[in-house]
């Protein structure tokens, strides 16, 4: 009977040594609330010896590594399973696959799991060594940004890495999508955005989350792109043209962040630059012709400076104004005039406007002394319209004369 004895145990010593298991993937993150498969395969001599199969987890106090058997998770005598994993997990239950599905994962259940098998005999018991590690990512998302510099802001230039992650670990093979101002970046994936070399156009709030899921998206973070101003340009408040008397006031916009600190204005004239103002508005209360140039401002930040383009201004001449206006008018009472008499005449009797006929008028501002009077005389030349008009004809070359004269 002895040497019965020492003959099995041999042979099971022989048996436990061609036993195996063998885990994939060794490590997993699964979402709260998700299913996780633990993909298993086992080896046994004589699967007719098997008693028990079953997945553990070891305590909290225990030791990880699979030499102490912790909680049940999966057993073929179901009422060894643990409460907490009672109708949450399914065991493929054929030969030599051992893989086991779990359901609805939670905080909780982040460790270590491992399969484990026992025989007949009292010192068949085989545990699959290594095991496999599950960690439970928790919601929400979060955007946290990397740069090669230390408390430093971020600048143009510099290589930036942005990260979606949640709580433990983050899953890899997911599908992410990121989001900058609310808009979604279509060329964005992965968990990871990588921008090599920032620019102004890279500021702005993100955000991430799952593609095509619910899944709560992360709380937005600035991108805090620091640059110098661009797009500097001169915008002119003024209604219409710029005549003399009248008020206008320009402003030099920008974009820049931090915000610019410092302008400067300045006027072109006659090849001469000359600094004028060293606010962000440059007003001119009553504008005149000695205004006239071409006018430029510097915008500046802490990053560096930038000058608009040239904008030019041209202050119309109010007396040249008031001189068209008065020859508006007497064209208008010439024509009216001669159109009158046109029409009283008989048809007939209607001569002929010659070359020759001239028409002079002396109109004077005000009936004040000529001495005191400053005469500027203009010659208008007036043509008429062609004899398909109801106006009287004349030809290309009559000429009407008006004396105008006023008080400087």
């Amino acid at each position: 009977m002895f040497y019965i004895s020492i003959l099995l145990q041999l042979l099971l010593s022989a048996a436990v040594a061609s036993w195996s298991v063998s885990y994939y993937p060794r490590s997993i993150c699964a979402f709260e609330r998700s299913s996780v498969d633990f993909s298993c395969k086992f080896d046994c001599s004589d699967y007719r010896i098997l008693k028990t199969t079953y997945w553990f987890k070891p305590g909290a106090h225990q030791k990880q590594d699979g030499s102490q058997v912790g909680i049940s998770v999966y057993n073929s005598e179901a009422a060894k399973i643990h409460q907490l994993y009672k109708n949450r997990t399914a065991y493929a239950n054929r030969d030599k696959n051992c893989s086991l599905q779990l359901h609805n994962v939670s905080k909780s259940d982040t460790g270590m799991y491992f399969f484990r098998f026992e025989t007949y005999s009292s010192r068949g018991k085989y545990t699959g060594p290594g095991g496999i590690s599950l960690r439970v990512a928790v919601l929400p998302f979060r955007v946290t940004v990397k740069t090669k510099k230390v408390n430093e802001h971020i600048h143009e230039g510099d290589s930036v890495t942005l990260t979606c992650s949640t709580e433990n670990c983050t899953p890899t093979q997911e599908t992410f999508a990121w989001f900058k101002n609310q808009r979604l970046i279509p060329e964005a994936t992965d968990s990871v955005l990588q921008i090599t070399s920032v620019s102004h156009d890279d500021f702005g709030n993100y955000s991430c989350g799952l593609k095509n899921s619910s899944t709560t998206s992360a709380d937005e973070i600035l991108l805090d792109v620091r640059y110098s101003p661009k797009n500097v340009k001169i915008a002119v408040l003024s209604s219409g043209k710029i005549q003399e008397g009248n008020s206008l006031t320009m402003i030099c916009k920008s974009n820049a962040n931090p915000a610019v600190t410092n302008y400067s204005w300045f006027m072109i004239k006659e090849a001469n630059v000359s600094y004028i103002g060293s606010d962000r508005e440059f007003s001119i209360k009553s504008a005149s012709q000695k205004d006239d140039g071409q006018y430029f401002c510097i915008a500046k930040n802490d990053m560096g400076s930038h000058n608009s383009t040239v904008t030019p201004l041209k202050v119309e001449d109010g007396l040249l104004n008031l001189t068209r206006m008065k020859l508006n008018v007497i064209c208008l009472h010439l024509y009216r005039r001669k159109l009158f008499t046109s029409k009283k005449q008989p048809a007939e009797q209607t001569p002929a406007v010659t070359v020759t006929e001239e028409i002079y008028e002396n109109l004077r501002k005000s009936p004040e002394s000529e001495e005191n009077l400053t005469t500027y005389v203009t010659y208008v030349d007036l043509r008429l319209p062609s004899s398909t008009s109801d106006r009287p004809r004349c030809n290309s070359q009559d000429v009407i004369y008006s004396l105008l004269s006023y008080k400087d």
